[in-house]
């Protein structure tokens, strides 16, 4: 099977190619600069001049706080970069995996968006027949996650990255709100395979990846402090970030990720290390 991924040089991306590969599949890379979902018309030559039997839909625009003021790029990118692949899927008669977010329902511009791509995705599928799958990925992590500042350049600051490379740098752990949030990590390896999957359906539903299994943002800072045993950083809380619920629960409640935190924990914390020192 020929499959198509958009936004495949991305974190999650990166693990999608990996699971492609192990299933014995032909991947097709589709990512910025060249491979745009806002481009129908460059969209559809891809999929037609290389034959891709499926679609997995990565390609989005990123953030919580960072996407207040920025909606329109947001919603051209998540939601009408979405209906282009929808479009020319359902041309070719060729599913589509849409990965969607486990924050649907919270009031900012990331899980709006995405929300809605998911809810059209579904409703053509319900109504029209199409083949589009929902494959919502909860708090994923992993190596090669970018980093924020101050250790990296990323634009979005991920749980994962940002308390390992300050946990290793002796700087506080900060807790945005109360550190009281109930999240549900994932290993991004996980993730990916239940991407893949969802390629041969079901079709017209929604896919939790997620484990099911929820723990404090506290906690998971502490856990990730205690990979690094050296380390002087203290945990602190520190005003909440807009858009994020400060008593937020957002767990998976049908699960098909079965590695629970703190699975790969120390590995994950290892990656980073190393690739502190090598800058």
């Amino acid at each position: 099977m020929k499959i198509l991924v958009t936004g495949s040089s991305g974190f999650i991306g990166r693990a999608v190619v990996g699971a492609i590969q192990r299933g014995g599949h032909e991947l097709i890379s589709y990512d910025l600069p060249f491979g745009d979902i806002r481009n129908a018309g460059a969209l559809r030559l891809t999929v037609d001049g290389e034959h891709a039997d499926a679609i997995i839909n990565l390609a989005g625009v990123l953030g919580t706080p960072e996407l207040f003021g920025r909606e329109v790029k947001a919603a051209e990118t998540n939601i009408l970069g979405a209906l282009n692949v929808y479009d020319v899927a359902s041309e070719y008669s060729i599913p589509v995996v849409q990965v969607g977010t486990g924050h649907k329902g919270q009031p900012n511009p990331y899980a709006i968006t995405k929300a809605c791509a998911e809810e059209l995705g579904l409703a053509r599928a319900q109504w029209k027949g199409e083949k589009v799958v929902v494959v919502r990925a909860y708090h994923v992590y992993g190596p090669w996650q970018p980093v924020g500042p101050p250790h990296g350049t990323a634009s979005v600051h991920k749980f994962f990255p940002t308390f390992a490379t300050r946990s290793l740098t002796d700087m506080p752990l900060e807790l945005c709100g109360t550190g009281a949030q109930v999240i549900d990590p994932v290993y991004v390896d996980d993730v990916a395979e239940a991407l893949v999957a969802a390629i041969s359906g079901p079709y017209g539903e929604v896919v939790e990846a997620g484990c099911g299994h929820g723990i404090s943002v506290e906690q998971v800072a502490r856990d990730i402090l205690a990979t690094v045993p050296r380390s002087k950083s203290e945990v602190k809380i520190v005003e909440g970030r807009d858009g994020e619920p400060r008593n937020a629960v957002v767990v998976a409640d049908y699960p098909v990720c079965e590695n629970t935190w703190p699975y790969k924990v120390q590995e994950t914390a290892d990656w980073y290390a190393e690739w502190l020192a090598a800058r």
